[in-house]
């Protein structure tokens, strides 16, 4: 019993000695927790956007499988997951660019127009 007591009595001093060493503790900054919370949420985005059936169905019109979507996204630096989601945020709700808004325009002009000068 006494052996077992001086063994633990050293592993006790040795721990002493060399753990202080081991820990490192710092602050953390508000700034890094926020773009911490921020990157994840946009890496978030991307995931749930690509999970969506249409884009997946895009997907696969382009040879690209659900699962090699997902890899790919998890692939991705976190430079271009925060450009993507910054296109995403971006993106025309409903799908329609702004191309068919000058279409529109020009049809409705045209029509002004053509019966004002009936």
């Amino acid at each position: 019993m006494k052996v077992f007591y001086k063994l633990i009595c050293q592993l006790l001093i040795l721990s002493m000695i060399w753990l202080p060493f081991a820990g490192n503790a710092a602050m953390i900054s508000t700034g890094d927790v926020v773009a911490s919370a921020t990157d994840q949420a946009n890496r978030d985005k991307i995931v749930e956007f690509a999970a969506r059936a249409d884009v997946q169905k895009s997907f696969e019109s382009m040879g690209l499988t659900a699962a090699n979507a997902k890899d790919r996204v998890n692939a991705l630096t976190q430079e271009e997951v925060n450009r993507i989601a910054g296109r995403i945020d971006t993106m025309p709700a409903g799908a329609m660019s702004s191309g068919w808004w000058w279409a529109i325009g020009i049809i409705v002009v045209g029509v002004l127009i053509w019966h004002f000068y009936k």
